[in-house]
């Protein structure tokens, strides 16, 4: 907890002074903010020094932020869903952490290729986290709108919340994602 009001009050107290002003921040008791401590460069100036003790002031650590809403859209965003390949291959869950989309856009350049070239038949392999399968290019595309059927709300979720003033307490509740 203390590592993540640290990077929470550190990220706003960079955001209030020039990021080089200060080396960074440390809590000493989290419910005490007279031990908690802002590390200056030897290059900060007193206007800097003043924002930066102002942030630490009004820093409320409970407080939601876009940046927490940024987080909980990406660990759900990675989380990957189900498709139903409607034959012998069944269900595979598709992976969609940022690794695994690496590895999409690849299957997507090639695929487009393939589909741009006439040809619907050449199998592509993937990886899936159910094991190995193979696709066509059209295939592939099908799995892109499923993806994008999944992928989309999140976002919407997201941006949402983040209009929201202030952000609620429980914005990683699945009743504000679903």
């Amino acid at each position: 907890m203390d590592m993540y009001i640290a990077a929470k009050l550190d990220a706003i107290v960079k955001a209030a002074t020039a990021a080089n002003a200060i080396i960074g921040v440390s809590i000493g008791d989290p419910s005490d903010k007279t031990t908690w401590c802002i590390d200056f460069s030897p290059n900060a100036t007193d206007q800097q020094k003043t924002a930066a003790t102002a942030a630490l002031t009004t820093f409320d650590p409970s407080a939601i932020s876009k940046n927490d809403v940024v987080n909980e859209r990406e660990r759900r965003l990675a989380l990957g869903f189900n498709y139903d390949f409607g034959d012998s291959r069944g269900v595979h869950h598709i992976g969609t952490t940022p690794e695994d989309m690496v590895g999409w856009a690849e299957v997507n350049t090639y695929a487009s290729a393939l589909i741009e070239s006439g040809d619907s038949t050449t199998k592509i392999t993937i990886a899936t986290d159910t094991g190995l399968c193979q696709v066509t290019a059209p295939e592939w595309k099908a799995i892109e709108l499923a993806a994008a059927a999944f992928r989309q709300p999140l976002w919407a979720k997201s941006f949402q919340l983040m209009a929201s003033s202030p952000i609620p307490q429980d914005f990683a509740n699945d009743a504000h994602w679903s």
